[in-house]
């Protein structure tokens, strides 16, 4: 099934900034420009030249560049400079793979497989806070049980505050945490010590309904 994924929240990628992402396994750089209005980018996280991790990079003069030989790579996903060669005119055949992505509710969201019916069902508000990601040793099932994702959503709103979760890899998840800027409930810094507790339980397997309870009541400190 084609669909977008909450892969970041976007405190993470800020303007010039490059950040390494797993998606089902699979490595993918997100990057944003460094123009006053900058774009952000989802590639496979590979140089087509030598398989340097475009992750370990620089954003310059709104391109990605590899660290190893500098290869400069812009919008497009076309490699627009060899250094090395500076005079030659690249060939249109190099360049990296690109996957659709978006911004909404303080997320970043990545489509690996082509999808174009963003945005998903129940995304929620622009007007949001990103407050966090933490890796959970555990699957992505449970923890989207306990954060009460519905199969068909990528994100669960409760109240102001909005839980989603990604796999990186088989076995393991990412928990996104972003809260509705200006709204009533927790704060950033409460909410990210309650996602801790979130983490606790679901990978000690110990009771989660409290730790969701304390969510909903707003008990938290």
């Amino acid at each position: 099934m084609k669909r977008w994924q909450p892969v970041s929240v976007l405190s993470d990628i800020r303007r010039g900034e490059v950040a390494g992402v797993r998606i089902g396994g699979r490595e993918v750089v997100l990057w944003r420009e460094d123009a006053p209005t900058p774009t952000l980018h989802a590639w496979e996280d590979r140089c087509p030249h030598r398989g340097m991790r475009l992750s370990f990079g620089f954003v310059r003069d709104d391109a990605l560049g590899c660290l190893y030989h500098g290869w400069q790579f812009g919008g497009t996903a076309r490699c627009r400079l060899i250094p090395a060669h500076p005079q030659v005119r690249v060939p249109a055949s190099i360049h990296v793979h690109a996957y659709g992505v978006r911004e909404h509710a303080g997320l970043a969201w990545v489509s690996m497989d082509g999808a174009e019916d963003f945005p998903a069902g129940g995304t929620g508000p622009d007007n949001v806070l990103p407050v966090r990601t933490l890796h959970v040793k555990a699957s992505v099932g449970p923890l989207r049980h306990a954060a009460g994702i519905a199969p068909d959503a990528g994100i669960a709103w409760h109240g102001p505050v909005g839980l989603a979760v990604h796999e990186p890899v088989a076995g393991q998840a990412m928990l996104h945490v972003v809260r509705v800027a200006d709204a009533d409930g927790p704060s950033s810094p409460a909410l990210s010590r309650w996602a801790e507790q979130l983490r606790d339980a679901v990978e000690s397997g110990a009771g989660i309904a409290p730790v969701m309870n304390g969510l909903i009541a707003g008990e938290m400190a």
